[in-house]
């Protein structure tokens, strides 16, 4: 007897559509430029040669700040929330 070959089926299995993340549009940019910037806070905490003091203070306020946009669902911050963040950006900078 000649020993038979195995034959691979394809799966039987239906595909489903991919998850797509909401377009630009229906998504809050403050929000994510906030969390952007709470990623870049968290960095520099984990680095050895900042000072924590003030970057935990920092962090603190930009969490009550991700929150407000949350809860209120801003689309635009106040000129004195924008410059504070301009410059915890330039501060926290990464080369």
């Amino acid at each position: 007897m000649n020993p038979t070959k195995y034959k691979a089926t394809t799966s039987l299995v239906t595909k489903r559509p991919a998850k797509r993340k909401p377009s630009f549009e229906k998504r809050n940019p403050v929000l994510s430029k906030l969390l952007d910037l709470q990623s870049r806070l968290q960095r520099a905490s984990e680095d050895k040669g900042r000072d924590t003091k003030f970057i935990s203070t920092d962090k603190i306020w930009v969490m009550d700040l991700i929150n407000d946009v949350r809860n209120s669902n801003i689309k635009k911050l106040s000129k004195e929330d924008g410059l504070k963040c301009n410059g915890l950006w330039r501060k926290f900078e990464t080369n």
